[in-house]
């Protein structure tokens, strides 16, 4: 520890290895880094997240099933995406530039439409970020996880399609 410091440490005796700044690797964040990793590999952790994940995307699937709606819901361990209004999936044929404005104007459409989901799930208290994605962790329990499913249920009942997106 006597190599380390940080800031305007004005000491000359030793040289030192000066860190600073939010990010910085300070001894005492690499400290708290160590126990936080440690507890991660001893509880198993990032596998309990996963398991969480699947549970909770797997009942995203049922529901979105249930109510014919046309959502895409995924994950990638803990990473749960849901896919309402696929606001950056969109097609432009290059060789047709005049028709950018009418994607772009969608695009911009979809954009409103995820905004007000978001809004949705937030009055149910689902915190999404962007509206469209979810993560689990190991402090989630399947009980935490159905209770979730059922908040999501009560929005997905109100949500009208449109008749395009039916198409």
């Amino acid at each position: 520890m006597k190599y380390l410091g940080a800031g305007l440490d004005g000491s000359t005796k030793v040289k030192k290895a000066l860190i600073g700044g939010t990010m910085a690797a300070t001894p005492i964040s690499c400290v708290a880094g160590y126990y936080t990793l440690e507890q991660i590999d001893k509880t198993n952790a990032c596998a309990k997240a996963g398991e969480m994940g699947d549970r909770l995307t797997a009942g995203l699937q049922q529901l979105i099933k249930k109510h014919g709606l046309p959502f895409v819901a995924f994950n990638q361990g803990s990473i749960c995406h849901l896919e309402t209004v696929g606001t950056m999936h969109f097609s432009i044929d290059w060789s047709k530039p005049w028709g950018i404005p009418k994607v772009l104007s969608a695009t911009s459409e979809r954009k409103k439409e995820m905004e007000h989901m978001g809004a949705a799930y937030m009055a149910e208290g689902l915190v999404t970020l962007a509206g469209s994605r979810l993560y689990t962790s190991a402090a989630y329990t399947p009980e935490l996880i159905d209770e979730a499913l059922n908040r999501f249920d009560k929005v997905f009942e109100n949500v009208a399609v449109k008749e395009a997106a039916a198409k």
